[in-house]
């Protein structure tokens, strides 16, 4: 028996697991896009992450925060792009881990992502042809006002894949969103890379 075999849903996290971190170049991209040296953009673009993941600011606020807190006023025409610019860097798919999730589903296993993102991303990646497709259930923080690792997310999620917490694995390339999950009694796994996760999760026992 794989150890995916032994729960009935497996929720996964978007960026890092489904999806590939930003590159080197999109955060170039970003940060000359606002005029920033690319340490200084990075810094700023974390600081109030968690609001606009939350939906409690706006992509306007949230950018304009960004160049006012470094400096910078920026235009309407830089916000637009930095936008388009960030939901371009978030939506680099992973076609093996999508294989992956279609032969649960397969299987008859539920499956759900439960992520952080921003309204404008999670919009965009539903209109995609790949996107959220194959799950059943999704649980964004813009749309909860909750974000991981605080425990009404990981709720919302339980409840609406349908599994109980004992019969559900969670997948997040984040520890303290692991440490999130366990704490609902929710087995979880660190998802350090693909090549290194995947093949324990298939592996026979």
């Amino acid at each position: 028996m794989a150890l995916v075999d032994r729960y009935a849903g497996v929720i996964f996290d978007y960026g890092g697991v489904l999806a590939f971190h930003q590159t080197a170049s999109d955060v170039e991209r970003l940060a000359g896009i606002a005029n920033l040296p690319i340490d200084v953009f990075e810094r700023f673009y974390w600081a109030d992450r968690g609001p606009y993941d939350k939906g409690l600011l706006t992509a306007e606020d949230y950018w304009g925060d960004i160049g006012r807190q470094s400096g910078r006023n920026l235009t309407a025409t830089q916000i637009r792009d930095l936008i388009d610019a960030d939901i371009d860097s978030w939506t680099h798919f992973d076609s093996v881990m999508y294989t992956f999730v279609e032969s649960l589903v397969a299987q008859g296993k539920r499956v759900a992502v439960l992520s952080n993102m921003p309204h404008e991303l999670g919009e965009s990646i539903k209109a995609t042809a790949i996107g959220f497709k194959p799950f059943q259930h999704l649980t964004l923080s813009y749309e909860v006002r909750s974000i991981k690792p605080e425990p009404d997310i990981y709720r919302h999620c339980l409840q609406g894949i349908g599994t109980a917490a004992e019969e559900t694995l969670f997948l997040d390339d984040r520890i303290e969103n692991v440490r999130g999950a366990e704490q609902l009694n929710i087995d979880a796994v660190q998802f350090t890379s693909r090549e290194e996760v995947l093949p324990r999760l298939q592996e026979r026992t």
